[in-house]
Order: C-alpha cells, then structure tokens, then sequence
C-alpha cells in the first residue's frame, strides 16, 4: 500500500500530459478505518491508482501492489471487469456522479455478496475529468428490503422472494404498475443491471449458502433456485464467479 503521503499522478491518456498530482491517501485514508466501507481510485483509462486494504484483501491479493496500474480485467473476473469498467466510463463520460448501485463484489470471505456503489469523477484543477473515485460499502440483501426505491424495489424484493419460481419480466412489471420498458429503464438506473441479469445474480448469490453447507447435491441446488438444470446453473455460475460451483465448494470446505 502506499504512504499516506505519496501523491497519485493522473495522466490525460493520448499525450501523457500529467494534469494533476492528488494525494489521494491523504483524502481517503479515513475510509480505511470505516467499517464496511471502502474505496478504489481510478484514472481516465479505468487503471488502479489507489485502493483501500479491505478492497485488496476481498478481491483475493495480499497488497495493493498487485493491482495497482491495473486494468479492470487484469484483477476481476469477466462479467464483474466488464460491468464496472462500463460504469466507469459511464461517470467519466458524462462528468457527474452515479450514486446508490447496488450490485455484486466480493464479502470479506472473498465470495460474492451484494455491495452499494457510489462513483464520482475525479477533476484536474482546471475542470477536466482525468478519474473516478469508487466508494464501496456492504449491503445485506438477505436482512435489508428495498421498498423505500418504490416499484424497483418492490420488483427486487419479489424477485427474491421467489428464485425457484418462473420469473418474468412482464409479470413482475404488471405486479409494479410499471410496463416492461419502464420498469428495465428505471432498475438499471437504480441496480445497473437489467432484471434478468438481476435474477440470475440473484440465484447464483443465494445457491452459494447452500454450496458452502455441503448439504445438497449441486443438481438439487440447481432445480432449487429455478435453473432448468445442472448444466445450465454451472454455466451461469462458471460467469459469474469465475469457476465451476464443484470447484468452489471444494475451495470453500477446503479453508474451513
């Protein structure tokens, strides 16, 4: 990790120009000892410049020096790379906040859990967005219920409440009052995911309780959570998490 007071140079990406010297620990070095809560900074090119321990720690390495300079898909599996380093540029882009997202990152076992994301664009003196400051903090889903988002919410909490069943997405927006097209507009804007990829997310973070149990068999697990069958809840799962859900729970049993 870095000294409290070193200073982060952030470089415009097509000339080098260094456009300001942050010393970004010095800002966030209070989020360290925040519980719950941490950050990671990155410049226009969605590199890391500077990640709190607890980020480190969660994503699996032993010190900020492995990701630091590090693209998104250097450090994190496929579909989590993808959707974050997509919102980065999202923020940057358009040069304002992205607040209140919640979606999926790791706990502090290092398996997925669901977090709440708010991201801000990082400005040189003169204006001119060279990053992203990502604050990160725990959310509990499985005690915590979204009705204060309205009819987003109320969609999140029934789909939840129902992951075996068959979920679609117009039964879910007439339940809202919502069509089809403003219920997917308005969750992506609150969850930054569609529904579908929001149900899938959620049947792949609840089938992995019962993966660390031991307690049923995978193709149990599988119909369990309304996938049509092993293959497909190991293909769902293989994306998400970045391995087999055999070889997780082997992982998972074996650090008991």
């Amino acid at each position: 990790m870095m000294q409290a007071s070193a200073a982060v140079k952030l470089r415009e990406p097509h000339d080098g120009h260094v456009l300001s010297r942050v010393a970004i620990r010095d800002l966030l070095q209070p989020f360290d000892s925040l519980p719950g809560a941490f950050y990671i900074v990155k410049d226009r090119l969605s590199r890391v410049v500077a990640i709190s321990p607890e980020a480190v720690k969660r994503m699996g390495y032993q010190h900020a020096g492995e990701v630091l300079g590090k693209l998104p898909a250097d450090y994190l599996p496929p579909d989590l790379a993808e959707k974050f380093r997509d919102d980065d540029q999202w923020v940057m882009e358009r040069g304002i906040p992205r607040l209140g997202m919640v979606e999926m990152w790791f706990n502090p076992q290092g398996g997925r859990d669901w977090i709440s994301t708010n991201k801000y664009p990082l400005r040189s003196p003169d204006g001119e967005v060279v990053g992203i400051i990502g604050i990160l903090q725990n959310l509990d889903i499985r005690e915590k219920r979204f009705a204060h988002l309205g009819p987003v919410g109320d969609a999140a909490d029934h789909i939840r409440s129902h992951l075996g069943e068959p979920l679609m997405v117009g039964d879910i927006a007439r339940r809202t009052g919502f069509s089809e097209r403003q219920l997917q507009r308005n969750f992506r804007k609150v969850f930054g995911q569609t529904i579908q990829q929001y149900i899938i997310a959620s049947r792949i973070h609840a089938a992995v309780g019962d993966l660390t149990t031991g307690g049923l068999r995978i193709s149990e697990i599988s119909l369990k959570y309304g996938f049509s069958d092993q293959s497909a809840f190991s293909n769902c799962f293989k994306r998400l998490t970045g391995q087999s859900p055999h070889a997780y729970r082997l992982r998972v049993l074996a650090e008991r």
